[in-house]
């Protein structure tokens, strides 16, 4: 049997992401009283949430320069403007079931402005590998003491991840070349003019680690924002950093939803950081905050497209800038 032939059946998304609000909605139910309780003393403030959002958007520049960092060292050039525009419109594609749709429209965009279809791509997968490796490294650094709460031998697991992701950063310069070169003789594809620097992999890591923090730091503020607390900081780091990676690593789930809230809410109430009707208060509001500012930009980008660059979404082919 084809797995990957069967998770694109429609049939099977839909059965999967009814049983996963299905779940959901028996969880918020069985604490329905403290929800109602904690929502009793929901009170917004504005100035700390405006304070997380502007942290998320100084994420998303760090995570937009890592990425041009990574094209760069194959040899692609974007200015910066461009990259963000290419960068938020890829986005939107985290919120197909699937998780690649991002991948493959960063490249597909990068490559219709002139960029190697190989750098476009390469730098869009590495690009998620070393965000994925920062994640488990910074959950375990910022929240090692409470992983064995929530689950027996869970911080021996993300310890072995996060050392495992620090090995392969240390190495990948080194293997990263010899790896892309036989790949694309075997696939008949021009082999790379230039490959990576170690400096460009190593400040790509170091960025994407950076992002995580000011993520986790971002959601202290959200957190503040909403409910009367005043939350750790660094706890916070690593509940979102843990959450999110739940989320993402759930591939049939559109934007990780419903996985990252309940990841979330489990985390908090295990951590100590917050009760069950809090946890379920800012996994929802959080859900709504961050969405926004993760489908905004991208419509904004997607809006500034020309028509024929949104046709070339949709499947068309048109040739690069500078393309005889």
């Amino acid at each position: 049997m084809n797995v990957a032939r069967v998770m694109r059946s429609p049939m099977v998304r839909a059965l999967l992401l009814s049983l996963t609000f299905g779940f959901i909605g028996w969880v918020l139910y069985r604490q329905w009283g403290e929800v109602e309780r904690a929502a009793r003393t929901l009170h917004i403030r504005w100035g700390w949430i405006l304070a997380a959002s502007a942290l998320v958007l100084g994420t998303y520049a760090m995570l937009v320069q890592s990425w041009r960092l990574l094209l760069s060292g194959w040899g692609g050039s974007l200015p910066y403007g461009r990259a963000v525009q290419i960068w938020t419109v890829s986005n939107l594609g985290r919120y197909v079931p699937g998780k690649v749709w991002s991948i493959g429209a960063m490249g597909l965009l990068a490559s219709r402005e002139g960029v190697s279809g190989v750098a476009a791509i390469g730098a869009s997968i590495l690009g998620t590998l070393l965000n994925i490796g920062a994640g488990f490294g910074v959950a375990v650094v910022f929240g090692g003491r409470f992983l064995d709460a929530v689950s027996p031998g869970l911080q021996s697991v993300s310890l072995v991840a996060a050392l495992a992701f620090i090995v392969g950063v240390i190495l990948l310069p080194f293997v990263l070349p010899t790896i892309l070169d036989r790949y694309a003789l075997k696939r008949g594809l021009p082999v790379a003019e230039q490959h990576l620097r170690n400096r460009d992999v190593w400040l790509a890591a170091l960025l994407n680690t950076c992002s995580w923090v000011g993520y986790g730091l971002a959601f202290a503020c959200f957190a503040r924002g909403v409910l009367p607390l005043v939350p750790n900081a660094t706890l916070y780091i690593a509940i979102y950093a843990a959450s999110y990676l739940v989320g993402f690593l759930a591939l049939f789930a559109p934007g990780g939803i419903g996985f990252r809230e309940l990841a979330l809410s489990a985390l908090l109430v295990a951590g100590g950081a917050a009760g069950q009707g809090d946890a379920a208060i800012l996994g929802a509001t959080s859900r709504v905050w961050l969405t926004s500012l993760e489908v905004l930009p991208g419509l904004v980008g997607l809006l500034l497209m020309t028509p024929a660059q949104r046709a070339g979404l949709g499947g068309k082919r048109d040739r690069p800038r500078g393309a005889p």
